[in-house]
């Protein structure tokens, strides 16, 4: 299907996209501010991204070496 790309950054990307735009919808709502559903998704993406991709490098650095 995916042929190169790691599933957990599709799996991340979905899961940002969709907790985002709750949260988005909540955080208007509770503000009584209007809902941008472009901006939410354009956010949440980007911050997302860059919470995986951290999360993923600072696991491989911290991972023990293991020598053969």
């Amino acid at each position: 299907m995916l042929r190169g790309v790691n599933m957990k950054y599709v799996v991340a990307f979905v899961w940002t996209f969709v907790l985002g735009e709750v949260l988005g919808y909540i955080g208007s709502a509770l503000e009584s501010a209007t809902y941008n559903a472009t901006m939410t998704s354009l956010f949440s993406v980007v911050i997302g991204m860059i919470g995986t991709i951290a999360y993923v490098a600072i696991s491989k650095s911290a991972a023990p070496h293991v020598e053969k």
